[in-house]
């Protein structure tokens, strides 16, 4: 077992995964690549592939977690009000994909927070007028998780699709599909230890 929630084999596969995205957005803003929201859309790419490695690898701190919660819900505000300002389908289909994507970031990192936690906790309420609250809570927590996992598939598969479109924006679009599959492969085998 890795030190985080997953064998150490799906570990180094989706080590590899987050860190050839998280390199290639930080080789677009090293060299001016992206303008305007495209920018932001590397910016979250750098700052979300080392929160996923953290994941993997190290059990949840809570003061760090907390403050990646914040910054990631920042970031899905910027990507849901950019959806106001885009022009055409494809660029509101984008803005919305990678407001969602951060907010399944949002969602791994609360359930691999209470996942570690706060489940225990609540199984220690089981006594109480003979309620299983443990049990529940763990149910719902793997119904949504299974949600947001099916989501993030959804979303990987659009920017294949749109790879295999698009001329200009290929290695981008590949770039983005290979981070929401990751992800969406992370929630997955992270549903049955919660």
């Amino acid at each position: 077992m890795s030190h985080g929630m997953l064998p150490a084999g799906p570990s180094v596969a989706l080590t590899v995964v987050f860190a050839v995205s998280g390199l290639y957005c930080l080789w677009r803003v090293a060299s001016g690549r992206g303008r305007g929201i495209e920018t932001v859309v590397d910016v979250n790419h750098i700052l979300m592939s080392p929160a996923m490695l953290l994941m993997l690898w190290l059990p949840p701190a809570p003061g760090i977690t907390w403050v990646q919660i914040a910054l990631f819900s920042g970031l899905a505000l910027v990507f849901f009000r950019h959806l106001s300002t885009s022009d055409g389908v494809t660029a509101r289909t984008g803005a919305l994909l990678h407001g969602g994507m951060n907010l399944g970031m949002v969602w791994m990192l609360a359930v691999g927070l209470t996942g570690m936690s706060g489940m225990a906790s609540m199984s220690g309420m089981d006594h109480m007028a003979g309620m299983d609250h443990g049990g529940a809570q763990q149910t719902w927590t793997g119904l949504l998780s299974w949600s947001v996992a099916g989501l993030l598939l959804l979303s990987a598969a659009w920017w294949l699709a749109r790879a295999l479109r698009s001329r200009s924006h290929r290695i981008l679009c590949c770039c983005h599909a290979l981070a929401t599959g990751g992800m969406a492969a992370m929630l997955a085998l992270m549903v049955p230890a919660l």
